[in-house]
């Protein structure tokens, strides 16, 4: 009998670690709202208002693709919380995704 599939064990591991990597991806899911603390953001509230609400984020990142500059604000909210990836555009939230859970002490207001 002829063998039509076979995986050494390197093989394997990389297909699997493969998998999960783009599984995290698949996780990210785009919301309307976020909570931070007992405050709630939502899409079209300015810079200074998430900023008030939720703190400085974990990371801050600038992209400028044509005529266009946008934020992308990330807050790693602890373990066992999800991450909170804020995009922001003309000074307003304009994307609100969560992420896969985070890791660490919680960070978020």
């Amino acid at each position: 009998m002829k063998r039509f599939f076979s995986l050494s064990a390197v093989t394997g591991t990389l297909l699997f670690a493969f998998l999960v990597v783009v599984s995290s991806f698949a996780q990210q899911r785009t919301v309307r709202s976020i909570r931070c603390g007992t405050d709630i953001v939502r899409l079209g509230a300015t810079s200074f208002e998430l900023l008030q609400k939720c703190g400085e984020p974990d990371l801050k990142e600038i992209i400028e693709a044509r005529e266009e500059t946008s934020e992308i604000w990330t807050y790693n909210c602890g373990t066992g919380r999800f991450i909170k990836v804020i995009t922001l555009r003309g000074g307003k939230v304009w994307r609100i995704e969560e992420g896969v859970r985070g890791s660490g002490p919680n960070r978020c207001q």
